[in-house]
């Protein structure tokens, strides 16, 4: 799978993303609930993104001063950020 997934602690802050990478870069995602197979100590919501699109996604969090729980493989659910 050509997918990663971006976690968040809101629904806000995962939309917000999604809505900087459509405008900003015409990257589309999609707003879910972080997999059960993610182990994390909260709810929470993720964007699934295509994993070469990363390195923008990731970029449009720290510029924008957001936060994000991490970025998980969604062939394994290995941390890669």
């Amino acid at each position: 799978m050509n997918c990663c997934f971006m976690v968040f602690s809101s629904f806000a802050t995962a939309n917000r993303v999604k809505s900087l990478l459509l405008k900003k870069h015409d990257i589309k995602s999609e707003i879910m609930q972080t997999p059960g197979e993610i182990k994390l100590k909260s709810c929470s919501y993720c964007l699934k993104i295509n994993i070469l699109h990363l390195d923008t996604a990731w970029d449009i969090v720290v510029r924008s001063g957001l936060s994000s729980k991490g970025v998980f493989s969604a062939d394994d659910f290995k941390k890669l950020k």
